[in-house]
């Protein structure tokens, strides 16, 4: 594992977001044209996969390839595995074998970036830093989300979601070496939210047009799609994730404050189970590099 001793370190926190994460493979693309030199990288929640996956040498694109294999909504739905929910909806072994067949059974001594990865212990009520043993047990850890994951019961501790205290690691790279940070913030703020309702609304006239005006076909489906949102939304996965990442929002705002780059790409009209529009996410992240591009780069000088 590469440690640089550069006085110059740059250091890259990748926070969390669940599908909005899919932002940060875009910020990478930008990073590895411009050739960039992050000595160290953090992660919470899918910043923490997402960290991983890059740091045992994965590219963005072979990140996105990956991704991409979710495009598909059944594809996601086969990594739920529904339990009896006493401390979570989801068992969670489903999608561990599918973090096994990207991260196998590297350790930390194998990255070829140094990456700390932020869990969060339920029992003890501290965020901790994982950065021993085998990588996919860390990241594992810190993408449980609570109330739809079961925690993972270990000596005593109860491991949850890294990004509940800590959703952008800023200061973690600080005290890893790093002296500057690029922060990558992918959590919808106010003005995002706004603009999802914006695009919900006019989404909801389409559709009366279409009950009104449209074909017997055209009337079918806007008749089945207000159906099934009126069934289905807002469902426990949007309630348990837009109440965390409402909280994460304000705590992340105030972490991306020390970072010497703070990037906020958010795609605004998606949601944070929208894993299928791997390209979008990819497209927002990229774009919004671009426009720090100055900037990131006068960190290596």
């Amino acid at each position: 594992m590469e440690n640089p001793d550069n006085k110059n370190m740059i250091g890259l926190a990748l926070g969390s977001g669940a599908a909005f994460g899919l932002a940060h493979i875009g910020v990478l693309r930008v990073l590895e044209r411009e050739k960039i030199p992050v000595g160290v990288v953090s992660g919470a929640s899918i910043g923490a996969l997402i960290a991983a996956m890059w740091c045992i040498g994965l590219s963005s694109n072979d990140i996105e390839a990956i991704s991409a294999k979710l495009k598909r909504k059944l594809n996601i739905m086969r990594l739920l595995d529904f339990t009896f929910p006493i401390s979570g909806i989801l068992a969670g072994r489903r999608l561990k074998r599918f973090l096994r067949a990207i991260l196998g059974d590297r350790t930390f001594e194998d990255l070829k970036i140094p990456v700390k990865i932020i869990v969060y212990d339920l029992a003890s009520r501290e965020t901790i830093v994982a950065d021993k043993g085998r990588i996919l047990d860390a990241v594992y850890k810190s993408i449980a989300v609570p109330g739809i994951f079961q925690p993972i019961m270990e000596d005593g501790r109860m491991y949850v979601d890294g990004g509940i205290l800590d959703p952008v690691p800023v200061d973690i790279l600080f005290r890893s070496g790093a002296k500057k940070v690029i922060a990558v913030n992918v959590l919808p703020g106010p003005k995002n939210i706004r603009e999802r309702n914006v695009a919900l609304k006019e989404i909801a006239k389409e559709e009366e047009n279409m009950l009104r005006h449209g074909s017997l076909g055209e009337k079918m489906c806007a008749y089945i799609s207000r159906f099934f949102r009126k069934v289905f939304t807002p469902n426990i996965f949007d309630v348990i994730m837009t109440s965390m990442q409402a909280m994460e929002y304000s705590i992340a705002e105030v972490n991306c404050c020390r970072a010497d780059v703070n990037l906020h790409p958010v795609l605004s009209d998606a949601s944070s189970i929208d894993f299928h529009l791997v390209k979008s996410f990819v497209k927002i992240g990229e774009e919004e590099a671009l426009r720090h591009i100055d900037k990131i780069r006068a960190l290596t000088t």
